[in-house]
């Protein structure tokens, strides 16, 4: 018969490679528990999605993120400020003018202010890019501005 005896705690290296899986297990964990807890709970009431279909509108991919996008009320107002707007902002197709203007009102550098009516004007200095949003989150144009233009809304 053969006795075991207790073997003597690890130190150095061998303690830390003992530990190593349990430790990323528990990082992986707390990581799983994180993205869960910051994907619920989360909601974006009260800011309509363009891809919602109640809203009319139409939705945009910017930079591949996973955001709201806000849209104009309809495609053929999409459409309409394209046509009218689209070449000043150097964009070719209503998608990228659609994508240009969620890119300038998600911009933290981009100044805004809220006119009488309610909606809100988002103006960019650097680049002259001007955007006004209704007060129910809708797209109602994107052009280029002056200062003194976004000063006087």
């Amino acid at each position: 018969m053969t006795l075991r005896t207790k073997r003597p705690p690890r130190t150095g290296r061998d303690a830390m490679t003992d530990l190593r899986p349990r430790t990323r297990n528990s990082v992986l964990g707390l990581l799983a528990a994180l993205v869960l807890c910051l994907g619920i709970g989360f909601g974006t009431a009260g800011i309509p999605q363009a891809d919602s279909p109640d809203q009319g509108g139409t939705s945009a991919s910017i930079g591949g993120e996973n955001q709201p996008q806000l849209a104009f009320r309809s495609a053929s107002k999409l459409q309409d400020h394209f046509e009218k707007h689209g070449a000043e902002v150097g964009c070719s197709t209503a998608e990228e003018y659609l994508a240009a203007a969620n890119d300038l009102v998600a911009n933290e550098q981009a100044l805004s202010k809220t006119q009488a009516d309610g909606d809100t004007a988002y103006f960019l200095e650097r680049t002259g890019e001007f955007a006004v949003v209704s007060p129910d989150g809708h797209l109602r144009t994107y052009y280029l501005a002056d200062r003194d233009y976004f000063d006087r809304q």
